[in-house]
């Protein structure tokens, strides 16, 4: 896949799964954390996780639509 190509929206899923697991798993370097994500700035304050969290919501909506 060529840089300048644009992602597809399985790669975004895909990276957006990885964000929740390493939200999902403790910090080695810090294990009284309970996410394993070094972004978050506070307990729920993470650009990431708003940003997994925001994408699955939009591919949710568009596969639970009614026809």
């Amino acid at each position: 896949m060529a840089i300048d190509e644009p992602v597809s929206k399985a790669t975004e899923l895909f990276t957006a799964g990885r964000v929740l697991n390493t939200h999902w798993t403790r910090a080695y370097d810090r294990p009284w954390r309970a996410g394993g994500c070094l972004e978050c700035r506070g307990r729920d304050n993470c650009p990431q996780l708003d940003w997994a969290l925001a994408l699955l919501a939009e591919v949710a909506s568009v596969m639970l639509q009614k026809r």
